[in-house]
């Protein structure tokens, strides 16, 4: 077991524990026979526009660079939650981007820069109501250089490439300066088109705004009231654990942040748990369904004769 697994395992079993302890049996069996099905509904549905808009996102940066359809997008986007289940989650969007079809790079570039406006966001929020100012300050002005000055930080990139080139290591380092070139140039395209750059902006602080309503909504089903500022504190604790811990989807750890940020107690465990499960992992489930159904039908075509 390497180092990254065993930190993993290790930050699963401390999130497991302290969720574990936070719970008392007999409060557990009566909130949940008392739960009340009309907002744990609405909390579904805040979840469906969430991933609807998560997808025209990107969709409205792919489709600057090539031709695609909004319902490939989505299917690509629902099979993410199940990549990023079975696999560590940078991985699992560098692999559902394949999904899309077309220019690999271009479609990579598309996604890379709707989740920056995303993380953007993140940051200001983390920024303004929970006073991370140290790191809200240094990821805004990462992520706004990158955003304004991407040329430069491309040739930066490919100077340094160059050199390592000229020393000896062709082949390897002509392969990434390609690659390089290939994402910058869809990058470059993506955000061209001024009103989508606004809208990506508007679209994330609206998912944003689902997510952490959500956890208010899911919340009022067990007679648990949840603040504003718990909700958006427990919402960036979960991204945050998920984040670091390495943990595939972040199971335990997205729940072990949103305890930390609504108040340890029974109610706040039963709340984490059916909020990731509406919100995440019943697309993991789906996305799986999806990405299968997409594999056995691309066996299909390559085997049909032609």
């Amino acid at each position: 077991m390497n180092g990254k697994k065993l930190f993993a395992l290790i930050a699963l079993l401390i999130s497991l524990t302290y969720l574990y302890k936070n719970i008392d049996v007999n409060e557990l069996e009566l909130a949940l026979k008392s739960a009340s099905p009309e907002y744990l509904l609405v909390a579904f549905m805040l979840s469906v526009f969430t991933v609807l808009l998560s997808s025209l996102r990107w969709y409205l940066f792919l489709r600057e660079v090539q031709e695609t359809s909004f319902k490939k997008t989505l299917k690509a986007f629902l099979s993410g939650y199940y990549l990023m289940t079975i696999l560590p989650p940078s991985v699992g969007h560098i692999a559902k981007v394949k999904l899309v079809g077309g220019d690999y790079f271009k479609a990579l570039s598309s996604l890379v820069i709707g989740l920056s406006t995303e993380f953007l966001v993140v940051l200001s929020f983390a920024l303004i109501f929970v006073g991370f100012t140290k790191l809200g300050i240094f990821g805004l002005v990462l992520i706004l250089i990158a955003l304004i000055y991407e040329k430069g930080i491309y040739k930066a990139l490919d100077s340094l490439l160059k050199f390592w080139e000229s020393v000896g290591l062709k082949g390897l380092i002509s392969t990434l300066r390609s690659y390089l070139e290939r994402t910058y140039k869809g990058w470059s395209e993506a955000k061209e088109n001024k009103t989508v750059f606004l809208l990506s902006f508007l679209l994330s602080v609206a998912i944003i705004f689902l997510q952490v309503f959500g956890i208010i909504t899911v919340g009022k089903a067990f007679s648990l009231e949840i603040s504003m500022k718990q909700a958006l504190y427990g919402f960036l604790m979960s991204v945050l654990f998920a984040s670091v811990s390495g943990i595939p989807a972040g199971f335990g750890a997205n729940e072990f942040g949103i305890v930390l940020g609504i108040g340890a107690s029974t109610k706040a465990t039963i709340t984490a748990f059916i909020y990731k499960f509406l919100f995440q992992y019943i697309y993991s489930i789906v996305g799986a369904v999806i990405f299968y159904e997409s594999l056995s039908q691309g066996g299909k075509h390559e085997n049909s004769p032609r």
